[in-house]
């Protein structure tokens, strides 16, 4: 067998640290992909496998590859996503102009299926959930995050957590899943998140764990400790946002500062359905079909901007319970109602609005 080249060795020493991804790692103008990375995308992506060793004489020798202009990888990379893959992006760290020998590379970003912030890859008017999943016995929590908009939610539950863990998955539809190693053994969790979600699971063990976790939600939230953010009763709320917070942190390597709001949900809150009454009332897509066109949400929504559109997307799929907090939205609805000048103005600016919740968070990314 031919000895390896210095680029050769540098590639297969990320690859290894990244044996669980497809590693798009940059050559000049394209990303290349080598050996069974070659093969799986040039299969999946119908391009050319091609090969640099056309001097051995043994087919078989041959080192396999293919790539993609980096110009125009975001395209390639949303159709691995969308089939389940997951893509690490290794770029060159130095100026080739200025390197000394080999040039330096890194991967700057793991991106997976719940970790998209690419508009090309995200529905305008559905928010893109990561989760993640704590189970100890009886007792667990779930926090959920969409990456693109800072949005990050957690839930504990103290008694029957299985079954309520898998109503907030119904609930949210989340295309990754982060399961602790309690909440992987249970066939219901497991089942539900890649059966009826078919949503990628990941597993993070150490992640999980109390004191590092209370300790990563409170430098990322501000807390002086976790009694402040109201999670001094819930360890699985806390395992579940922490081990959340480590795996952002691990795969997109930017700083997460758009992420500072935590909403905690408490019982009481909202109306909890599970999931076959939710599909059954057909909330946000018809039974039929499994599209919006025919559910509730296709009948009320007539926003003028993305985030508008997520936003009673959520207000279907988490009914309220609070009389108090009922009146005061049937209240801001009637304002509108009974001004018909103020109403139509308001929708003819909104019009010209941005998404302004993913344009931050790309901001942030850089």
């Amino acid at each position: 067998m031919a000895e390896l080249t210095p680029m050769k060795k540098q590639y297969q020493q990320i690859k290894q640290q990244y044996s669980d991804c497809l590693l798009f790692f940059r050559l000049g103008d394209f990303y290349e992909m080598f050996d069974e990375d070659a093969k799986l995308a040039s299969r999946e992506l119908d391009i050319a496998l091609t090969t640099r060793d056309r001097t051995v004489e043994d087919p078989e020798q041959r080192t396999p590859m293919c790539g993609v202009p980096y110009h125009s990888a975001e395209a390639y990379i949303a159709r691995l996503i969308a089939k389940g893959y997951k893509v690490a992006i290794c770029e060159q760290t130095e100026d080739p102009a200025l390197a000394k020998g080999l040039v330096q590379r890194e991967v700057i970003r793991i991106i997976t299926p719940g970790t998209v912030t690419e508009s090309s890859m995200l529905e305008e008017a559905r928010s893109n959930y990561l989760c993640a999943v704590s189970l100890n016995g009886q007792r667990g929590g779930v926090a959920f995050c969409d990456v693109s908009t800072g949005e990050f939610c957690c839930a504990a539950f103290e008694n029957d957590a299985v079954s309520h863990i898998v109503n907030e998955l119904g609930r949210f539809s989340p295309r990754e899943a982060l399961l602790s190693p309690g909440a992987k053994e249970r066939t219901e969790i497991w089942d539900f998140v890649t059966k009826k979600l078919a949503a990628m699971p990941e597993e993070g063990a150490e992640s999980f764990e109390y004191m590092p976790a209370a300790a990563r939600v409170c430098e990322q939230f501000g807390f002086k400790d976790i009694d402040e953010a109201s999670l001094g009763d819930q360890p699985g709320a806390v395992c579940a946002a922490g081990a959340l917070l480590e795996y952002i942190q691990r795969t997109q390597k930017f700083d997460l500062s758009h992420i500072r709001r935590l909403d905690v949900f408490f019982g009481g809150r909202f109306m909890e359905l599970d999931y076959v009454t939710r599909r059954n009332l057909e909330l946000t897509e018809s039974l039929r079909s499994g599209e919006k066109k025919g559910s509730l949400l296709w009948v009320l929504d007539r926003t003028r901007t993305p985030m508008g559109g997520r936003l009673l997307r959520a207000w279907v799929e988490r009914p309220l319970l609070s009389a108090v907090a009922i009146r005061r939205r049937l209240n801001a609805v009637q304002e509108l109602v009974n001004d018909n000048v103020t109403r139509s103005e308001l929708r003819e600016t909104l019009r010209g609005i941005g998404d302004m919740q993913r344009l931050v968070g790309r901001a942030v990314y850089g």
